[in-house]
């Protein structure tokens, strides 16, 4: 199959199609797994920031070389070339971010490459996280507002100079180390909005599985709890099938993209 432009297909920050995406997320947003559904969203609305330059189809523009740090965060004493080498092979297709492996993914992160097409591509990906707290923040408001096209504030300076504290002091390779730190920093009170304790345990005990199922091992059978249709677990699943549904069979084809 012959290889198209990634022009249509590239990931850009909040692009017209992320737009429309958080927008009808908040106008949907009475169903059981709504709120669910906005969760989804917004992770999808941030990877627009975190992966852009990449396409989600197998395509030159995918490559990666060359990679190297240009900050001096410390993480990487071998480089991000040897990095790359010890954890992904070559195997592996250009598609998405895959060649790049966890590297648009790591908050304090300064680096540069060379994609498929030899450009010298320049990221910093603390700037560009903060850009996308920025607009979700105004995507959230806008749903409590239930209004897609409300006029809405951004974050408070001093809310923003932590947040970006954050994503470049925390030099740790481990994304679950990072995410323990920032709930440690949120319950001791560094924002605006005050403190609060904020605890998802994403697997084992006291997780969504475990409450939906009353196991958070994988059985062959479960015994049935009517509370099951209104778990935190069912409904998450539940937003994923139907943002999926929303995206692949009406949201992208109406900007002319056929996805599977």
């Amino acid at each position: 199959m012959r290889e198209r432009s990634s022009s249509r297909h590239g990931c850009r920050p909040d692009s017209p199609v992320a737009r429309q995406m958080v927008r009808e997320t908040i106008v949907d947003q009475d169903r059981p797994y709504g709120l669910h559904r906005l969760g989804v969203a917004m992770h999808v609305y941030a990877d627009t920031w975190s992966h852009q330059g990449f396409a989600g189809v197998l395509h030159t523009i995918n490559r990666v070389s060359y990679a190297r740090e240009t900050g001096d965060s410390g993480v990487f004493s071998s480089g991000l070339a040897s990095f790359i080498n010890e954890v992904l092979n070559r195997t592996v297709p250009p598609l998405g971010h895959a060649r790049a492996n966890v590297l648009p993914d790591i908050p304090f992160l300064e680096w540069q490459y060379r994609n498929g097409h030899r450009e010298l591509i320049v990221r910093n990906n603390a700037e560009q996280f903060c850009q996308a707290a920025e607009w979700m923040y105004r995507a959230m408001k806008r749903y409590l507002l239930r209004d897609p096209f409300a006029e809405v504030g951004g974050i408070e300076q001093q809310d923003m100079d932590k947040i970006r504290n954050l994503f470049t002091g925390l030099k740790e390779r481990s994304g679950s180390k990072r995410h323990a730190a920032w709930i440690r920093t949120i319950a001791e009170n560094p924002f605006s909005f005050g403190a609060e304790e904020v605890a998802y345990p994403g697997k084992g005990p006291g997780s969504w599985k475990e409450q939906a199922l009353g196991s958070a091992l994988d059985q062959p059978l479960y015994r049935w709890d009517p509370g099951f249709l209104k778990s935190n677990w069912k409904l998450f699943h539940d937003a994923l099938q139907a943002h999926r549904l929303y995206v692949i069979n009406d949201l992208l084809p109406r900007y002319g993209i056929c996805a599977a």
